[in-house]
């Protein structure tokens, strides 16, 4: 949480190139803007199944990899 400019992206980046079939993996941010502009669109890039929930002022975004 808090993380600030590319950090965010190129840390779920490399995350995701790195896993297989059946991997999950869930991120945890209080911001939104990280959510829409870094994590869905790379997520939809490497053909991953996103579920974000909002938890409070938290959202938790699982993505795996079918």
């Amino acid at each position: 949480m808090g993380l600030r400019c590319s950090v965010p992206h190129l840390i779920v980046y490399n995350k995701l190139r790195k896993m297989n079939r059946g991997d999950e993996l869930t991120v945890i941010t209080d911001d939104i803007t990280v959510v829409q502009r870094d994590i869905i669109p790379l997520a939809k890039e490497f053909k991953f199944v996103i579920n974000v929930v909002k938890e409070n002022d938290v959202f938790r975004v699982t993505l795996t990899l079918m």
